[in-house]
């Protein structure tokens, strides 16, 4: 049985599942796949050094935007492993460029209630708070703090069009009973033991250590 569970057990690109938050927007940068040689060379052609049609200054990417990234920072929840997955993330969204360079990411730490919120804007915010990691809490668990907190700031303005929130836990804690109005994805890692279910609201995903 336990053979039979790891052949038919699930893999996930975690990569993949980020940019299931990303949004649609516009950026500076030349959009060769809109760009039309004919009239460009005809306009060359015709009045010498004088194109008809530039290439359009901007193009469409979905990245990432505004997100939050939610640490469960309780007591059964083992800081490295901790950090790992939040440096997991940080390296996915630095080398495939899921997000734009202006960004509004907020890494919230919480156990029983809201231990720190950090709020990243540009990669040079992001690289220093990686080079100092201070993790904070380790009490019991309680979900429902975050949402109400993350409620919040939507309700301040501190967000615009959030795309999502990514919670990374072990699952022993109270879960709220509501759906936000926002994306949700619990992420859960494999140690041996029974991973608990997500709400049927939320996303659920299972890694192992390795995979961080």
């Amino acid at each position: 049985m336990q053979n039979l569970k790891e052949t038919l057990r699930e893999k996930h690109d975690y990569g993949a599942f980020l940019k299931k938050f990303a949004v649609l927007g516009e950026e500076m940068h030349i959009n060769d796949d809109e760009f039309d040689y004919i009239y460009y060379t005809y306009g060359l052609q015709l009045y010498e050094n004088m194109p008809l049609v530039e290439p359009l200054e901007y193009r469409e990417n979905r990245r990432i935007r505004e997100f939050v990234i939610a640490l469960d920072t309780s007591g059964s929840c083992q800081g490295s492993t901790v950090e790992k997955f939040l440096r997991k993330t940080y390296d996915i969204l630095k080398n495939t460029e899921s997000y734009f360079k202006r960004v509004n990411i907020h890494i919230i730490q919480c156990d029983s209630k809201i231990q720190q919120d950090v709020k990243v804007t540009t990669d040079e915010e992001f690289d220093a708070y990686m080079e100092d990691v201070q993790l904070s809490g380790f009490g019991g668990t309680d979900f429902r703090p975050i949402f109400a907190y993350v409620d919040d700031l939507i309700a301040r303005h501190e967000f615009h069009n959030l795309r999502g929130l990514i919670y990374f836990t072990d699952g022993k804690g109270t879960f709220p009973e509501r759906a936000p109005d926002y994306e949700t994805a619990f992420v859960f890692l494999e140690e041996g033991f029974e991973i608990p279910d997500a709400p049927p609201w939320a996303i659920r995903l299972v890694l192992r250590e390795e995979e961080l």
